[in-house]
């Protein structure tokens, strides 16, 4: 395909995710002009908020750059800056192929980590969004279902941590990618991009559930179960996660999920006792957190049982089953000090068939609120991402 022909075929997502870029920059950059100074300087208050990260010394660089740096980033970028040697052993729960990679290439370029690791989420973004329009397309050959599936992901109320240095950007792009090569007949990439969501992110592993299915869906008809092509896709899924384990009993860490335990006091338990704990919680004292990481969790379970009733989903029934077993990685992750759900808000966009299935459900509204569902996204985003940029967790 010629350069002109991609930009004309996938001009929407790419004009979607630049102007969410900007959008977004321009935004919390405003917001951070005007809150700066009352931001605390000593140094204790920049050790809990950077650790080894120095503040940027200029306002706009603070504005561009450092307002970004929130909560996970800040484990994330610390380790992008120092490895897991410069870091506490707490911060090894989290993954290491994108802290590496922003460090790798921050080093290679000499860019601020932070920034490097904003402009790797940026492209992993607008990538994520090109493969999810031409997997809808290729899924319904519907271009403007794709559309607006699309433009739902881009500007859902916590799709801003898509443009953060989060994790979030590059394993959405490694899981669509993935499914999508499932789809294409082109097993062995989708095995090497399931491989590296893994070393992205724990629940990279669920994606060896879709390449199962359709492996087998496509052999109980010819019965020719030997393609070795596909077989080493099975073999190079798993890799990423499980060597990242076998690394950490190597140098005498902890299992994953012992160290969740420890470090991010995270347990596990069946969803109906996470949503109950959830719902207490609200009554006792409800928060805008609280509140919204309830009302994620239920949204996207009603969407996907809708979904599984649907003779044009159930078709897919591959990613419907990674869609609903993404779904109960959440619902079933709990944190002991924490809220119940704490960050299914933002989880929840790795879901992102079910944006697919909310389109549906958005098209058969009356033709002004389907117009109007849009701008309630946006103005719900703005929110979240101002109390972001605030220091308030959100996700």
């Amino acid at each position: 395909m010629k350069f002109s022909q991609f930009i004309s075929k996938y001009k929407f997502p790419c004009l979607l995710g630049v102007a969410l870029r900007i959008g977004y920059s321009l935004w919390l950059g405003v917001i951070w002009l005007v809150v700066d100074k009352y931001f605390p300087l000593t140094s204790k208050a920049l050790w809990e908020n950077y650790f080894n990260l120095t503040r940027s010394a200029s306002l706009i660089s603070r504005s561009i750059i450092d307002v970004w740096l929130r909560w996970d980033a800040v484990h994330y970028m610390n380790i992008a800056a120092f490895g897991y040697k410069g870091v506490g052993a707490g911060d090894t729960v989290f993954f290491p192929f994108y802290p590496y990679l922003v460090g790798g290439l921050a080093k290679l370029t000499t860019i601020n980590v932070t920034l490097m690791g904003i402009l790797v989420s940026t492209i992993a973004t607008i990538i994520a969004l090109i493969c999810f329009y031409d997997l809808v397309l290729i899924l319904f050959k519907d271009e403007n279902l794709a559309k607006r599936s699309t433009l739902l992901l881009g500007l859902y109320p916590t799709a801003f941590f898509l443009f953060a240095p989060f994790t979030d950007a590059l394993f959405l792009l490694l899981a669509i990618a993935s499914i999508l090569m499932m789809v294409k007949k082109s097993p062995i990439l989708a095995g090497v991009f399931a491989c590296f969501a893994g070393l992205t992110r724990p629940q990279g592993i669920l994606l060896i559930l879709p390449m199962m299915v359709l492996y087998f869906q496509t052999h109980l008809v010819d019965k020719k179960y030997f393609n070795w092509r596909e077989i080493l896709a099975l073999i190079i899924t798993p890799l990423g996660f499980c060597g990242y384990s076998i690394w950490r009993n190597t140098i005498g860490l902890a299992g994953i999920f012992q160290s969740l335990r420890d470090y991010s006091n995270v347990k596990f338990q069946d969803p109906i006792t996470t949503i109950i704990k959830a719902v207490i919680f609200i009554i006792q004292k409800p928060t805008y957190i609280q509140v919204t990481e309830l009302i994620s969790v239920l949204f996207f379970l009603v969407i996907l049982v809708w979904m599984f009733t649907r003779p044009e989903f159930r078709q897919h029934i591959a990613i419907m089953l990674y869609s609903a077993a993404t779904w109960l990685l959440i619902a079933t992750k709990t944190t002991i000090i924490g809220t119940p759900l704490q960050s299914s808000n933002r989880y929840v966009l790795q879901i992102f068939f079910a944006f697919v299935g909310m389109t549906f459900l958005v098209n058969k509204l009356p033709k002004k609120m389907i117009n109007f569902v849009p701008t309630i996204l946006l103005f719900l985003s703005l929110v979240s991402s101002m109390l972001f940029a605030l220091w308030v967790f959100i996700g």
